[in-house]
């Protein structure tokens, strides 16, 4: 198995891991030391007190050296001292050195401070070898005052933001192609049956590779099964009503109950072949069918007109507007679909029996309902129904001249617009076919 995406990953990972590791165990000794070194300037400060102890302790003076001594503690506000490192100190100065200082004699100037102890006793030698100018680091002249806070950017912020830059890259490294994916398989689902996804990904071969590879694979087959069907769709189409012309066209044109039984028998199965290669159309292609402006209450009364005189023992109860004006439709196969479900519903409403139309403008969209008086659909067949070749009642159906391909072709039709359809049971009795039109797509004038 293919696995060179997993030791990608894992190599990336692994080297920034350890780089990262490196870089700031690097950076972070650079910076200590760089922060733990006394600034020039104080340098320079405390270098003049050595050598203004080195002048006292040449002058004799040791009075002036105590009230000098006095000074620069109130000055600097921290400890200094000119000591003599034998057991015997010298008169009048130091004479009560603070055990917290006994000790740490010996630290030169140069030295790095400890983050720990930030103010250490600097033990500055005078010219005798014998006797140090002693000063504890006051805290102003403390290096590494920011060491806390560039602590935490070294250890915190900055991995954090090298990790993030990582994930990102990573993410693009793997997103990409999965976006790919995506975009190749909506338009395939589209109807753009030459798209293929592997070189798209420049040579790229990893697992990601595999699947793009299994992508146009696949691709390619279901091309070629639509292929073979819209070939065969249009074979079919050709084939099949060539000869039903031709027994038209034979037929007697007398009066007698053969003649009769043929044109009975020819129109079903023309209209049998007809409804099935424009449902194969419909599901094999899923055009949009729209581009035509359209009166739906114009397409109503005129549908209900002839639907009247050949159901005329039956009553339309017609409900509707002025106007309604549906912009980007099919107007042909909208007219069949609608004309459909009219026909439908008085065939199965029974003698005296009324078949109400509603059309009205309900929350953003336009419903038409066209409801029956007949017995209605099971429950648990209302989704059926739309589904081709399917009869509630397969013996009763057949005798009404239907193949059960009606409502599958008109939801078929009626989706291609954007609108939908779906029925449902009256409380009183009867089915409810309920089409919706949004408003974006039927605009009342």
């Amino acid at each position: 198995m293919n696995k060179k995406l997993f030791w990608k990953l894992l190599a990336t990972l692994a080297i920034f891991s350890i780089s990262m590791v490196l870089l700031i165990s690097k950076a972070g000794r650079y910076i200590e030391l760089q922060m733990t070194s006394i600034a020039d300037e104080n340098k320079a400060i405390i270098l003049a007190y050595r050598d203004q102890a080195e002048h006292l302790l040449q002058q004799g003076d040791w009075d002036a050296a105590a009230t000098w001594i006095e000074q620069v503690q109130d000055t600097e506000n921290t400890y200094a001292s000119i000591m003599r490192l034998q057991p015997a100190e010298l008169p009048h100065i130091d004479r009560e050195t603070p055990r917290e200082i006994k000790g740490k004699y010996g630290r030169r100037l140069h030295w790095h401070v400890h983050l720990d102890d930030p103010n250490p006793l600097l033990d500055l030698p005078l010219s005798d070898g014998k006797t140090s100018f002693l000063f504890e680091l006051p805290d102003h002249m403390t290096p590494g005052r920011w060491w806390p806070l560039v602590n935490i950017l070294l250890h915190l912020v900055i991995p954090l933001f090298l990790l993030a830059v990582v994930s990102i890259a990573l993410y693009h490294h793997l997103m990409k192609p999965l976006h790919q994916l995506e975009k190749a398989t909506h338009k395939f689902a589209e109807g753009e049956l030459d798209t293929r996804l592997l070189p798209k990904l420049k040579g790229r071969n990893d697992e990601i590779a595999s699947i793009a590879q299994t992508f146009d694979l696949m691709a390619s087959k279901v091309s070629a099964l639509i292929e073979a069907q819209r070939n065969l769709i249009s074979d079919l189409s050709h084939e099949l009503r060539t000869p039903l012309q031709r027994i038209e066209l034979s037929i007697p044109s007398d009066d007698s109950l053969t003649a009769e039984r043929l044109q009975r028998e020819t129109g079903l199965m023309r209209k049998l072949v007809e409804d099935t290669l424009t449902l194969a159309w419909l599901e094999n292609e899923a055009p949009e069918l729209n581009g035509d402006t359209l009166d739906l209450v114009a397409l109503l009364e005129a549908i209900t007109d002839d639907a009247q005189f050949e159901f005329s023992d039956r009553c339309i109860q017609l409900n509707i507007p002025d106007e309604c004006i549906l912009p980007q439709v099919g107007e042909r196969a909208l007219s069949i679909a609608v004309e459909n479900i009219i026909r439908n519903a008085l065939r199965y409403t029974p003698p005296e029996g009324d078949v109400v139309i509603n059309l009205q403008q309900s929350s953003g969209h336009w419903q038409l309902s066209i409801q029956d008086s007949g017995p209605g659909v099971p429950e648990d067949m209302l989704e059926l129904i739309f589904k081709p070749f399917f009869r509630v009642d397969k013996s009763r159906g057949r005798q009404a001249g239907g193949f059960g391909l009606g409502l599958a072709l008109a939801k078929r039709q009626i989706e291609s617009m954007g609108a939908n359809i779906r029925a449902n049971n009256l409380a009183s009795g009867g089915l409810n076919m309920q089409i919706s039109f949004p408003l974006s797509g039927a605009l009342q004038a």
